[in-house]
């Protein structure tokens, strides 16, 4: 198949063998920038077709076979598996809430503060394990839809010494039913009733402390009249928390930055490395290239977890570099921790990653998600033991910029393609430094020494991505 993007071009004149090098780099430059803007045109054709892909959707799966049929022709094997999802990962625990609330509340009036403290206690170290850590518990979690992974393999023309990964996802997030940017009504609908149950914990510990200073812990006992009548009162509201039952829409997110975008971009570095493998006659040596996209990350990474779990053994000792919701050039993030924080990647590979972007002109920095963010499959691949980071480029806390994450604005005129420019860049660079045996270096020189290498190191133009 050709393209008219690698179209040949009339005989240039000869160059001088110092100009060699400059040549090949701008022409690689010009591809990366094409590159940005197929991307583009990959994620809106999808978007338009297929609409928000919710989880285990059929949406969703239709999307997962198009991308398959899009590694095809640059990949030397392309593979789509089902993995069984729970779609209520993150709203059964919300609803949950809005049950025990009124049980809480009535242990307390009949005298038995301790089991309620107990079940209200309960209650949050399985609502922290399932929706902080990403680790829920098997018998509570019910796939209830299958979703389709896919990835794909481009093998080098050498021995396999290295396996880099670059991962992404197709499935979009629901939609929520309250906007945070409307702050009295997020509040009435969101905050209160969240606040209201932890009052019912509160006042079932105040009277277990009484009870246990008094000596009369087992015994029958009614809480203060006071307390009492606050108890009444706080099981009357129970209505006020029913907006937690319905926190999710069944609607989801067109999802263009989050994280259709990123998919495009596997695609298109799939394209980029099989023109230079066929058309330029510069295979990779020994470099093994995976791309995927999963299904189920908005469900708790679910389908990144089935896949690392069926691959590990294979997979052992590969890097990866996962990209996910890419839209701001000025915003260039790679993730040392991820899920809420709580999860270790390579800050090794992080920062490395941040090294070869400054070097290419590029502003980036090496951080945590932040915490109550969420997570990305880069945390899957880490709990695999793998090197692993995530390239994001979001304004988490800029409110200068628009907010589209989850929302129905999530279309492709949001994303920066100078920001996906960039992503691919990097991503281009990474590969070629791990196949040259290149990549840390600069951990493993020191002093003088290192200064002479980088000296040497011919000056890239990835700069001048956006001069197409």
């Amino acid at each position: 198949m050709s393209f008219f993007l690698f179209r040949k071009r009339s005989k240039p004149p000869s160059l001088a063998p110092e100009q060699q090098e400059h040549r090949r780099q701008k022409i690689e430059t010009l591809k990366a920038g094409r590159l940005a803007a197929l991307t583009l045109s990959f994620t809106n054709e999808l978007i338009e077709k297929y609409g928000p892909r919710l989880a285990g959707s059929d949406a969703s799966r239709q999307a997962a076979l198009q991308i398959q049929a899009a590694y095809e022709p640059f990949c030397d094997q392309s593979e789509t598996e089902v993995v069984r999802i729970d779609t209520t990962f993150h709203s059964f625990p919300l609803q949950l809430a809005l049950y025990l609330y009124p049980v809480i509340l009535v242990l307390l009036l009949i005298g038995l503060p301790y089991l309620g403290l107990l079940l209200f206690l309960a209650y949050l170290w399985y609502a922290a394990r399932t929706l902080y850590f990403y680790k829920p518990l098997g018998k509570l979690s019910k796939p209830n839809v299958e979703g389709v992974n896919v990835h794909a393999v481009l093998e080098p023309q050498g021995e396999v010494r290295h396996t880099l990964l670059f991962t992404s996802h197709h499935d979009s997030a629901p939609l929520f039913r309250y906007n945070k940017l409307d702050r009295i009504s997020y509040a009435k609908k969101v905050a209160l009733p969240i606040l209201l149950f932890f009052l019912s914990g509160l006042f079932n510990a105040m009277h277990l402390i009484t009870e246990l200073l008094e000596g009369r812990l087992f015994a029958f006992s009614l809480p203060p009249l006071g307390m009492g009548i606050l108890c009444l009162l706080l099981l009357g509201a129970t209505p006020l928390l029913l907006p937690l039952k319905n926190f999710y829409l069944q609607e989801g997110s067109p999802g263009a930055g989050d994280n259709l975008v990123s998919v495009g971009m596997t695609v298109q570095l799939a394209r980029y490395f099989h023109w230079k493998k066929k058309s330029c006659n510069d295979p990779l040596s020994h470099t093994r290239l995976v791309f995927c996209s999963f299904d189920g990350e908005e469900s708790g990474l679910e389908g990144s977890k089935a896949w690392y779990q069926k691959h590990k053994e294979e997979m052992k000792g590969s890097l990866v570099l996962n990209f996910d919701a890419i839209y701001h050039a000025d915003k260039l993030t790679f993730l040392e921790r991820d899920i809420n924080g709580t999860q270790r990647l390579s800050s090794r590979l992080a920062r490395r990653c941040v090294q070869i972007a400054k070097d290419m002109g590029y502003e980036a920095v090496s951080e945590s998600i932040p915490r109550l963010a969420g997570g990305t499959d880069a945390g899957r691949a880490s709990l695999a033991g793998l090197e692993a980071t995530t390239l994001t480029s979001v304004a988490w806390d800029d409110r200068t910029k628009p907010s589209v994450y989850h929302t129905a604005g999530d279309v492709v005129s949001a994303i920066d393609a100078k920001a996906v420019e960039m992503a691919l860049s990097i991503a281009i660079r990474l590969v070629e430094l791990v196949d040259s045996d290149r990549l840390w270096e600069v951990d493993e020189m020191q002093g003088p020494a290192k200064k002479e290498v980088e000296s040497e190191e011919p000056e890239l133009v990835f700069t001048k991505l956006t001069h197409r």
